[in-house]
C-alpha cells in the first residue's frame, strides 16, 4: 500500500485486525466458550468505533472467510464480502482438496480435540513450534515461501507465546457442524460477495459452488497461489479487493 499510494491518494482505509488469541491480541474468555459468531461481534464493534458505522467491506481466507460471512449476515455496517478460499482448472484443483481431507487434516483433529494438550506441549519448545507451524508454509502453498519469512511467523508466535490460545478456534468449531455454513440458507450472504480463486488453495471451491453460498458479482481467478495467498500473491489480492470495491461502490452506502 505505501508503494502504491500515498496518505494523500488512498482511496480507502485498510484495517488489519489481529483476531483474538492471535499474536497481538488477548486471548479468548477462560469462564465461557468464544466462538466464531463472538469473534466476528468483536470486528465488527472495532470497525464501528474507528468510525466505519455507515460501511465497511470484509476480506478474508479460512478463518477470516468465516468472519466475514458472519459480518455479511448479521452486521449491518458490512455492506460486503470478499474471499479466497467448474472449469477444466478448477477440477484439477479439486484433486488438491482430495489430498488435503486425506492426509492433512490431522492438526485440525489435535488441535479441535485436544486444544490445550497440543498448545502447551508445542509452545515449550521453539523447534516443536517450528515444525508444527513451519510445515504449512510447505504444504499449503503455491510457490516455497522464503526461509525468512516462516522465520518470522514462527518467531512472532513465540514471542508472544500466543500459539496455544490461538487454537481455540479450533475447539469451538469441531466437530464440523452437518449443515456447513456455506451450505445453511442461515448464512447465505445477500450483500455482494467477491471471491479470488487461487488454485493451489487447500479447498478450492470451483465458481458455480461459490455461487449457490451468497450474492458472488466478482470472480477473479489466479494462475499462482495458495492458502495464504495474502502472504505469496499481496499485489494481486490487494488488485482484486481494490476493483471489487469500485465494482460495488454504489451499495456501500445504501
Amino acid at each position: 500500500m505505501r508503494d502504491k499510494y500515498t496518505p494523500a491518494t488512498l482511496p480507502y482505509h485498510f484495517v488489519v485486525p489481529s483476531l483474538p488469541g492471535y499474536t497481538f491480541s488477548s486471548g479468548p474468555p477462560l469462564d465461557r466458550d468464544f466462538g466464531t459468531e463472538d469473534v466476528a461481534r468483536v470486528i465488527n464493534t472495532v470497525m464501528v468505533n474507528l468510525g466505519f458505522g455507515s460501511h465497511y467491506v470484509a476480506q478474508g481466507g479460512d478463518i477470516g472467510a468465516k468472519i466475514g460471512r458472519i459480518l455479511a449476515v448479521d452486521h449491518e455496517a458490512c455492506k460486503a464480502v470478499h474471499y479466497t478460499a467448474i472449469s477444466d482448472t478448477e477440477k484439477r484443483n479439486l484433486s488438491r482438496a482430495e489430498w488435503f481431507a486425506s492426509t492433512g487434516m490431522g492438526y485440525y483433529v489435535e488441535q479441535g480435540t485436544r486444544t490445550s494438550t497440543i498448545g502447551n506441549a508445542i509452545s515449550t519448545n521453539p523447534v516443536a513450534l517450528l515444525a508444527w507451524v513451519g510445515e504449512k508454509f510447505l504444504d499449503w502453498v503455491d510457490d516455497p515461501v522464503p526461509l525468512h519469512t516462516v522465520l518470522e511467523s514462527v518467531t512472532l508466535y513465540w514471542f508472544t507465546e500466543t500459539l496455544p490460545r490461538s487454537m481455540y478456534h479450533y475447539r469451538e468449531n469441531f466437530p464440523p457442524p452437518k449443515v456447513r455454513h456455506a451450505m445453511d440458507p442461515r448464512w447465505y450472504i445477500r450483500r455482494p460477495l467477491g471471491f479470488s480463486y487461487f488454485p493451489m488453495e487447500l479447498l478450492p471451491a470451483p465458481q458455480a459452488w461459490v455461487a449457490t453460498t451468497g450474492n458472488l458479482v466478482f470472480w477473479k481467478e489466479h494462475a499462482k497461489g495458495g492458502h495464504f495467498a495474502a502472504l505469496e500473491r499481496p499485489h494481486e489480492l490487494l488488485d482484486d479487493l481494490l476493483e471489487f470495491i469500485e465494482q460495488i461502490r454504489p451499495d456501500l452506502t445504501s
